[in-house]
């Protein structure tokens, strides 16, 4: 199966949207279905094809490479630690969604933009198993995870060794991949860390906050894909590129100017 396109001819003076309206790939819906024919929201940038899914994650066809950030796994258990009964199987929903979303694109290699675990676990995490199940789902799978500030290295070890790390950016084509903010003059920078959300409605009373993908000048931060996290709201400046993401559909932002 394949993910249909949308496809138009796309200004790239950075990461621009297709010139007329997309169709939305029903994508991030639980669990999956197969999207339809011409249903994927595709954007230039700098001279590649990505796909921007609803599932909070963006598609590089080319590569046959699936961007995440900010996964967090663990977090309920950090938490329970902590004294905070949260309840568990929030790690192992992230890693279910992350699986169907693998075996839709067809990726040969996920990229994870920091922030794999939330804490050091503990060797009794379940959701330690769970990865390892995962990874034996996808043995043909590249994995490499440019380490987070979650993502201490005492937590490392006892990640299933599949895992690659990487302390330093990645350099891959025309893109510099890494978690936290920042331009670098190797490329356009695809990172994560600020959990990117935004604000729907005029008033806190009916407001509304809902992920979302912020396309600025040197850079993109991606949502946050992991089902236990929170946001930070942000405001597009001058230049700026925001998507949304519902449910079922990412939608783009009309720009605002300061």
């Amino acid at each position: 199966m394949s993910l249909g396109l949308a496809s138009s001819s796309i200004a790239d003076a950075a990461c621009s949207p297709q010139t007329r309206p997309p169709r939305i790939a029903s994508v991030a819906a639980a669990p999956l279905r197969v999207p339809a024919d011409n249903e994927v929201t595709v954007i230039a940038c700098q001279g590649e094809q990505l796909h921007l899914l609803p599932q909070q994650a963006v598609h590089w066809p080319v590569r046959r490479t699936v961007f995440v950030a900010d996964l967090h796994l663990g977090k309920e258990h950090a938490f329970g630690r902590q004294g905070i009964p949260i309840p568990a199987g929030s790690s192992e929903a992230t890693l279910a969604r992350l699986d169907t979303l693998l075996r839709i694109t067809h990726a040969e290699r996920l990229v994870v933009l920091g922030d794999l675990m939330h804490a050091a676990p503990e060797a009794d995490e379940s959701w330690l198993g769970s990865l390892s199940t995962f990874l034996d789902e996808h043995r043909e799978l590249d994995v490499r995870v440019c380490a987070g500030n979650h993502d201490r290295e005492a937590g490392r070890t006892r990640i299933d060794a599949r895992v690659r790390w990487h302390a330093e950016p990645i350099v891959d084509g025309p893109f510099v991949l890494q978690h936290h903010p920042g331009e670098d003059a190797r490329g356009y920078v695809l990172c994560g860390h600020v959990h990117p959300t935004f604000m729907l409605g005029r008033s806190r009373r009916d407001a509304l906050r809902v992920p979302a993908f912020w396309f600025r000048p040197g850079q993109a931060v991606l949502p946050a894909f992991g089902g236990f996290t929170g946001g930070h709201a942000i405001r597009a400046e001058r230049g700026d590129r925001i998507w949304i993401s519902g449910p079922e559909r990412v939608v783009a932002v009309s720009q605002r100017r300061r």
